[in-house]
Parts: structure tokens; C-alpha cells; sequence
């Protein structure tokens, strides 16, 4: 048997224990599962090409069955790891003499999965039963009875933890965004590291591109701006799926923005240091960051900062 199938296999397989072990909901699986569990994936692609994916996501959908006794694992595996691997990992890869460049094809990947997640997240939106106060209602009180749930087994003080979930619930309305932004970024990150990992190996198909000079297609500004103004017109039930829609599509822009800020910051001296303390500050202030990310990377679409920098080295980050 080929040695690249055996390779798949068991790389589908170790992917899916890890994603059962973060179903599981333990510490080790949460830890590891829910960061890596789509990484084997990546690798398989990235390291031996799209022709054994299938082998991997067979591998990887037995194991799940086998390990949870059920059919829905396999679904859940599917959607959460194979999709949005085999969707990214599909466009960056660079046919040979391409004449478009590497930087490109990754902001244009990028920009598609952004634009996928921001569909099937608006699909399910869509087929959720709709109470008679309308979707975003009807997802609030939801939350709240899980929540409610939560409360009433908490071992810790009762008003503390109430007073906790009652702030998550008042953030319940972005929570449809957030899970496409968590969808997105697993394979993202998957992909990153598994060509990291590669080219150290001397095992990576392609050339490791540079990722600060990714750019985000012109067209996609209008079908962004469109979504932003849908969602802040519009009421009702179109206006929360837009509001959602427009939050996932941030995503594109927002790491033009740090692509930005990598190469600016890439000039200086000490660059780690700097890079490190733009991360700290830029988590601590999640929200007025990714506003201020999401400007930038639209200033530098229209105004090329990064044209009137000296040219970053290539390759890495």
C-alpha cells in the first residue's frame, strides 16, 4: 500500500480522537482538540497533496463513529474540521506557473472562506425555528434557558456565576458571528502551522508565502459594505442574519489590517518585542481593536501603505 495513504489515514484518524476529545469536554481535549484537531488535516493536503484527502477524512470519519457510538460525530467532524480545511487548503494551492503570486492567492483564500462561513452560518440562521418575537428573540431565550440550566448546577456562588452568564447572554446576539470567526481562524491557523511544520521538514509542496503582503480583492469591499448597510437599515430578522454576516466578513480585513501592522512594525528593531506588545494590547481591547484593524485594512486597499514600505522579506510572518 502506498506509504502517502497509510500517512492520511493515520492523520485523519489522530485529527478526529482529538476532536472527540474536545467533545468530551475535558481538559486535555479542550486544550488540544479544539486547537488541532483539524491541524493533521492540513498537513495531509499541504505535505502529500488533495489526492489522499479523502483517505484522511474516511479515516477520520470512522474513527469518530467508532469513538462516539453515533452517526451525528461524523456530521459534526465534517463541518467542523473537513469543510473548512479542505475549502482553504484547495485555494492556496498554487497550480504550477501560476503567474499569480503566492500573497495573492492567500488573501483571496482568505476572503472566500470568510464569505463560506458567512453563508452557512446565515443558512442555519435561516432554518432555525423562528418564535413569534422574531430570530434574535428567540435565539436570546434559548440561550437563556441553557443558561439558566448552567446556573442551577453551578457548585460555585449561585449570584456570582448568575451575574456572569447574564453578561455572556447580553452578548448572545454576536454569538452566530463569533462561531464563523472560530470556524474560520481553526483553519487558518491549521494551515499556517501545518506549512510551518512542513517546510521545516523539507516536506511542504509550496513555497511558504509571504503572508504580510496578503491583499484582499477589491470586490469583496463592496459585498462587505453592502452586508454593513443591509444589517443597519434593515430590521427584523434580514437585519440580525446581516449584522452577523457583516461581523464574519470583518475577518478578511481585519488580517490585511495585521498584515499591515506586521510589515510596519517588521522595520523596526526588536520587531518580536514590538509584535508581541501590539497582541497583548490588541486582546485586552478585542473590540475597539478589530474596529480600528478592519479601517486599516480598508486604508491600506485604497492608499497601498504597504507599497511605500520597503519590501518585507519573504516568506513566514
Amino acid at each position: 500500500m502506498n506509504r502517502s495513504v497509510l500517512w492520511a489515514a493515520a492523520a485523519g484518524a489522530f485529527g478526529a480522537t482529538l476532536m472527540v476529545a474536545a467533545l468530551q469536554g475535558s481538559v486535555f481535549g479542550v486544550t488540544f482538540g479544539l486547537l488541532f484537531s483539524s491541524l493533521p488535516l492540513a498537513m495531509v493536503v499541504l505535505g502529500l497533496g488533495p489526492a489522499v484527502l479523502p483517505v484522511a477524512v474516511m479515516s477520520g470519519a470512522v474513527t469518530v463513529t467508532v469513538l462516539t457510538g453515533s452517526f451525528v460525530g461524523p456530521v459534526i467532524y465534517f463541518l467542523n474540521d473537513v469543510l473548512p480545511v479542505a475549502f482553504l487548503t484547495r485555494l492556496i494551492r498554487t497550480p504550477p506557473g501560476s503567474s499569480v503570486t503566492r500573497s495573492v492567492v492567500i488573501g483571496r483564500s482568505v476572503t472566500f472562506l470568510g464569505l463560506l462561513a458567512a453563508v452557512l452560518v446565515s443558512v442555519i440562521l435561516v432554518s432555525l425555528p423562528i418564535g413569534p418575537e422574531g430570530l434574535e428573540a428567540t435565539l436570546k431565550n434559548e440561550i437563556e434557558k441553557a443558561l439558566s440550566e448552567v446556573v442551577q448546577r453551578a457548585t460555585a456562588d449561585p449570584a456570582r456565576v448568575a451575574a456572569a452568564l447574564e453578561t455572556l447572554k447580553s452578548t448572545a446576539v454576536f454569538l452566530p458571528g463569533a462561531a464563523g470567526w472560530n470556524w474560520c481562524l481553526r483553519a487558518i491557523a491549521s494551515a499556517a502551522v501545518a506549512q510551518a511544520i512542513l517546510t521545516r521538514m523539507s516536506l511542504a509542496l509550496d513555497v511558504t508565502p509571504a503572508y504580510r503582503q496578503m491583499v484582499v480583492p477589491g470586490w469583496f469591499l463592496v459585498v462587505f459594505w453592502a452586508t454593513i448597510m443591509i444589517g443597519w437599515l434593515v430590521s427584523g430578522d434580514v437585519g440580525f442574519i446581516a449584522k452577523n454576516a457583516a461581523g464574519m466578513l470583518c475577518l478578511p480585513l481585519v488580517m490585511q489590517g495585521l498584515a499591515l501592522v506586521h510589515c510596519a512594525l517588521g522595520r523596526k528593531g526588536n520587531a518580536g518585542f514590538w509584535l508581541v506588545g501590539f497582541y497583548m494590547l490588541a486582546v485586552s481591547t478585542a473590540t475597539v481593536s478589530l474596529a480600528i484593524l478592519v479601517g486599516v485594512g480598508v486604508a491600506d486597499h485604497f492608499l497601498k501603505l504597504r507599497e511605500r514600505m520597503a519590501a518585507p522579506p519573504q516568506g513566514g510572518v
